[in-house]
C-alpha cells in the first residue's frame, strides 16, 4: 500500500510504503479463536474416548498456527517512509508505531541531497526473481518497497521520478 501525501505549506513531500495487511490484530484473534474451539471440542471429546494422545498434538497445532499468525502480524508493521524536501530526499524504514508511541519509528534513516538522487528500477535477470526498487545518489543506494507487487513498484517508481522532478 502506498500513500502519497503533500504538505500544503512547505514544499515537502512524503510517500509512505507499508505491505497489505488482510487482518488487524484483533481480527487475527478472532481467527486463532475460531480454529482454537472446535479443535479443542473435539480433541477433548476424543480424549474422553481414550485418544488421549490427541491432547498434546492439539496443543502442538495451536502453539504452531499462534506463532505464525505472530510472526505475520509483526512483518506486516513494516513501514518505510520517502520524504521528499527542497534539499534533501530522507528514506526511513521502520515498524508502524501503531497505539504504542514508544513502540516503533524510524530503525534506519538515510539522506541524500535532492539534486543528484534518482530513482532505479533494476531488472532482475531472471523471470521469476522480482525487481529491485533503489534510491540512489553518490554512491549510496537504498533500496525501498521489497514487499510490494510488480505493479507496485513500477507505479511507486513512477511517482517517485514524477515528485523529484517537480
Amino acid at each position: 500500500m502506498v500513500i502519497s501525501e503533500s504538505c500544503p505549506d512547505t514544499a515537502l513531500r512524503r510517500v509512505v510504503i507499508r505491505p497489505n495487511r488482510s487482518l488487524s490484530w484483533r481480527q487475527s484473534m478472532i481467527f486463532l479463536g475460531a480454529i482454537a474451539v472446535p479443535l479443542l471440542l473435539i480433541s477433548m471429546v476424543l480424549a474422553a474416548r481414550g485418544f488421549w494422545l490427541i491432547l498434546p498434538f492439539a496443543g502442538l497445532e495451536l502453539a504452531a498456527l499462534y506463532a505464525s499468525v505472530y510472526v505475520v502480524s509483526h512483518a506486516a508493521r513494516r513501514c518505510e517512509v520517502v520524504s521528499i524536501g527542497e534539499t534533501t530526499v530522507t528514506v526511513e524504514k521502520g515498524r508502524d508505531r501503531g497505539r504504542c508511541a514508544e513502540r516503533g519509528g524510524p530503525q534506519q534513516r538515510t539522506e541524500f541531497a535532492r539534486g543528484w538522487v534518482r530513482v532505479e528500477l533494476a531488472e532482475s535477470g531472471t523471470s521469476w526473481y522480482p525487481r529491485r526498487l533503489w534510491i540512489v545518489a553518490s554512491g549510496r543506494r537504498v533500496e525501498i518497497a521489497e514487499f510490494l507487487a510488480e505493479e507496485e513498484k513500477a507505479e511507486l517508481a513512477a511517482e517517485l521520478r514524477r515528485l523529484l522532478s517537480v
